[in-house]
């Protein structure tokens, strides 16, 4: 049960604050961690052999894997293809890892090692809040900054305390002892706070989602619902950090550590209270056993409860079509007008730009309906087509399945949810285990938020929604006993091994190179810049990115020659990249320059160099 649980863990939390796992250069590494976790299970233990829904999952993982790699034979440059399929790499890694791990009670080993790093990383969220100034960099007394440390994106961020939450809540309800009921109490103090400082609207819509799939597929849903009393003091927690100075604006530093000290203090009370309730409420339950009609009628009585608010809150609105109208304006609102309180974003209905995304996204789909346009593609597209209310860059179009759509057509996107999907049969069929339905709300909650951001590509995210996936998948097979896995299996999968970490090692080594060569670059070091460069073009020669920088390396050193020639090069490998035209513009002269400022302004014409160039006379 120790291996599983560190698996999960580690996973999370290191990816976590690897910036989410985000960036390229940590990918490799990540792989090879898992197929080291993979090898050592294979050659110390006697994995099971998966049974056929695994199996199925793994195969479609790898299949999507494929298509995404396969498009570079019509997306228009190989490199985000490419970077496309190594992040996909790192789940297929992941989930395998995870297949190969021993113990009968792994499922339930996993979901708390995911438990327990989402109370990690919010612990330590929550911690640069309570004590500004003193972790997470410096302090900005301006306010409207969303809590997002270590990940760096406070959507992820809110999205992990979710899947934290919704976990926590079946160990408190369903946990095999007191302490373990007591813990997950305690974490509620910690994951609601931290939920709340995000400001993750989003994340509030997954939670709900888990947790009304977790209410609807328990079948103990009376004691679930019971437990909602140890829930009580994390609902307090919240209340008042809305309450404190560092919920708003403009706090001077001073004030803001005050709060956080007082915060501090309270939480930690809480956390205890929340705990002592769990032998109370232990007790109660020993003592009042109602049956699952019980739990039926209580659930139909909350359902009715829901369904009377809603229908007061639409007939105070006007009515259905003026509701829907309204809503509907107000999430195509591109720039809502809200001050710098979080707590009046927190309840808007603006989509922040997703109707725009979604636009360019749908018209990628109707301009290539077959193939699409090709993974990684669909940040060309919307810096040329963006509105011109937008002045930001975005690569993705924060909407998981809409883009795959756009960039790898109806077969990329049916591999996707064919595959997506297989998690919630196996809760169908694992409903009765102890803490199935915990981890299908946790898993129904990544689904649902990944439908209105980029989770996808944050790896800490996507891997702990693996974690919770595979359990149910694993408690789909019920209490059959699993077949171990022969020699010659064994050999199979170890020679498998072998070219997976062949590609994670030219993958860490060269996007470490790029990396370092943009890094070196800027900050003044020129020559280290051109050195990594050519270093990562010796690792990744598919990718334009090693001449891109290295180009840029040697227009630092004035060697406007060379830098041409790699920038042309970089060009043959990617046509559609507007800075890579851009650089070369610095270094040419006549029609040669004039063909690539021409090529800025058409690829990226709301940029301030295609503004530069098109105001100079």
């Amino acid at each position: 049960m120790t291996a599983p649980f560190l698996t999960a863990f580690v996973a999370v939390v290191a990816l976590a604050f690897a910036d989410g796992g985000y960036p390229p250069a940590q990918w490799g590494l990540a792989i090879i961690c898992f197929v080291l976790v993979g090898v050592t299970a294979l050659i110390v233990s006697d994995p099971p052999w998966p049974n056929r829904l695994e199996l199925a999952f793994l195969a479609g993982l790898v299949a999507f894997t494929l298509w995404t790699g396969v498009s570079t034979l019509w997306s228009p440059g190989a490199s985000a293809p490419i970077f496309e399929a190594e992040r996909n790499i790192v789940y297929v890694a992941a989930f395998s890892a995870l297949l190969l791990l021993p113990s009968r009670r792994s499922p339930g080993a996993l979901t708390a090692g995911v438990l327990a790093a989402a109370v990690v990383v919010s612990f330590y969220g929550l911690c640069t809040r309570l004590f500004p100034g003193s972790l997470g960099g410096t302090y900005d007394p301006s306010g409207g900054e969303q809590l997002g440390a270590p990940i760096g994106y406070s959507n992820a961020l809110g999205l992990l305390a979710t899947i934290g939450i919704v976990l926590a809540a079946g160990v408190a309800a369903h946990g095999r002892s007191v302490a373990n009921r007591a813990l997950a109490a305690a974490a509620l103090v910690v994951l609601g706070p931290t939920l709340y400082f995000s400001f993750s609207r989003g994340s509030l819509v997954a939670l709900g989602a888990g947790l009304l799939l977790q209410v609807a597929v328990d079948p103990r849903r009376g004691r679930l619902l019971g437990s909602a009393f140890l829930a009580a003091p994390a609902a307090l927690a919240v209340l008042m950090a809305s309450r404190s100075a560092l919920a708003a604006p403009a706090a001077s530093l001073e004030t803001a550590r005050e709060a956080g000290q007082q915060l501090a203090a309270m939480l930690l009370l809480l956390g205890l209270a929340a705990a002592a309730f769990a032998p109370l409420l232990h007790g109660v339950e020993q003592r009042i056993r109602p049956g699952p009609l019980a739990g039926r009628v209580l659930a139909i009585a909350l359902a009715a409860s829901a369904v009377a608010a809603g229908a007061a809150a639409i007939a105070v609105a006007g009515g259905p079509v003026a509701l829907v109208q309204r809503g509907a304006d107000a999430f195509g609102d591109t720039q809502p007008s809200l001050s710098n309180d979080l707590d009046e974003r927190l309840f808007s209905v603006s989509g922040s730009g997703r109707a725009d995304y979604w636009r360019v996204a749908w018209s990628m789909f109707r301009e290539d309906p077959l193939l699409g346009s090709g993974a990684g593609s669909y940040e060309a597209h919307w810096l040329r087509d963006r509105p011109a209310s937008f002045a930001f860059d975005a690569r993705d179009a924060h909407n998981l399945y809409l883009e795959t759509l756009a960039e790898l057509g109806p077969v990329g996107l049916a591999l996707l949810i064919a595959t997506l999907t297989l998690p919630l049969v196996g809760l169908a069929r694992a409903r009765r285990r102890r803490f199935a339905a915990a981890a299908g709300g946790a898993y129904a909650a990544f689904l649902v938020h990944a439908g209105v951001d980029w989770d996808w590509e944050v790896p800490a995210l996507t891997v702990a929604a693996l974690v919770s996936g595979a359990a149910l998948l694993a408690w789909s097979r019920g209490n059959v006993a699993r077949e171990t896995m022969t020699g010659a299996r064994r050999r199979v999968a170890l020679v498998l091994a072998l070219p997976v970490t062949a590609i994670a090692l030219a993958a860490h080594v060269g996007n470490r190179a790029v990396a370092a060569s943009e890094a070196a670059t800027s900050r003044g070091e020129p020559v280290r810049g051109a050195a990594e460069a050519r270093r990562a073009r010796a690792w990744a020669p598919w990718s334009h990115e090693p001449w891109q920088r290295l180009g840029e390396a040697e227009l630092a050193l004035g060697r406007d020659a060379s830098a041409r020639v790699s920038l042309l090069r970089a060009l043959e490998l990617d046509p559609e990249n507007w800075l890579i035209w851009y650089d070369l513009s610095l270094v040419s002269r006549g029609e040669e320059r004039a063909r690539a400022l021409e090529r800025v302004i058409t690829l990226n014409p709301l940029s301030p160099e295609a503004e530069e160039i098109q105001t100079k006379p």
